[in-house]
């Protein structure tokens, strides 16, 4: 097998290639075997925290899961009391982790063994367009205020599909200050996202440029076959009115249909957030977060977002 590429995987973050750049050396995999073919394959992140080892989602990482071999749908639920036994399988072969947090895949959906195994069972929602062969078709399904902010930004700012991460970063950095915050993610890992993701032709970025050459917004998008995902993106408060965000998107559903079969909105659980992606007509998604946490972790869990809210944290 390639170790920088495998057909193994539910999404781009699955890759061998993604997980070395995100993780380094602190993921692994655990495979399943029958009469020599794989059937099931799980990679994840396993490191040293200050409580103990921990497993865990990587930076820019949506999902991780299960990769299964398609089993058809039969009488009886036969395929899911199969999926039940791989799951048990590949969970007894974890190394030991006081905390454990995954989010796993949309495909992963048969979640009640991970409930059976101790774990917290999460939802978390996103939008997906799931077919995008007729893009007439997607804009019809636009809401009026998505139409009516890619009319007006049309008229506002050109868009840019120049790969420039200083330029991606300054966008980032000035949406998190607007928030009292520093943004979270090295420079230097977003460089190299881009880098190999432009290498691999897996990645796409645009940007809205008004005449007199500010930058209202800038996204990265990442892709696979299947979907495409709204990876990262950062606008100037000082331009919100001008649709630029919305237009940018746009042309990154335009973009994906030419490489996938799907756009994914990555999602959000914050309303504001939630209610923008909504306008755009996309199927709801929901991916199951699963997590079992020490005493401590759990101790953290809980104070974590009231801090946040203290903070003004979105």
């Amino acid at each position: 097998m390639d170790i920088k590429t495998t057909e193994y995987a539910n999404s781009i973050f699955e890759q061998p290639w993604w997980l070395d750049i995100v993780a380094g050396d602190s993921w692994q995999e655990i495979y399943l075997e029958e009469n020599g073919r794989i059937k099931a394959r799980f990679p994840y992140v396993y490191e040293k925290g200050l409580f103990g080892y921990k497993i865990k989602m990587p930076k820019l990482t949506q999902t991780l899961g299960i990769w299964m071999q398609e089993t058809a749908r039969v009488q009886g639920n036969k395929h899911l009391a199969e999926q039940k036994e791989i799951i048990f399988q590949l969970l007894e072969q974890l190394p030991h982790a006081k905390n454990v947090r995954i989010c796993l895949d949309s495909s992963c959906s048969y979640i009640l063994p991970y409930y059976w195994k101790g774990f917290t069972v999460t939802p978390f929602c996103s939008y997906r367009l799931r077919d995008l062969s007729d893009l007439n078709r997607i804009y019809a399904g636009f809401g009026k205020i998505v139409k009516k902010n890619i009319k007006s930004a049309k008229n506002k700012v050109q868009i840019s599909d120049k790969a420039d991460v200083e330029q991606l970063y300054e966008m980032l950095s000035i949406t998190f200050k607007n928030q009292n915050r520093r943004y979270p993610i090295q420079k230097e890992l977003i460089q190299e996202i881009v880098s190999e993701c432009e290498k691999r032709n897996a990645g796409k970025m645009f940007s809205a440029i008004d005449e007199n050459g500010n930058v209202h917004a800038c996204s990265y998008f990442v892709y696979d076959q299947n979907v495409c995902y709204y990876l990262i993106s950062g606008s100037n408060p000082e331009f919100r009115s001008s649709g630029a965000q919305t237009l940018i998107l746009w042309e990154g559903i335009q973009f994906a249909a030419k490489v996938s079969r799907a756009f994914d909105f990555e999602g959000s659980m914050i309303e504001g957030i939630e209610n923008f992606f909504r306008c755009f007509g996309g199927e709801l998604v929901v991916n199951y977060e699963i997590k079992r946490l020490s005493f401590i972790g759990q101790l953290f869990d809980l104070l974590k977002p009231r801090v946040k809210k203290l903070l003004g944290y979105k």
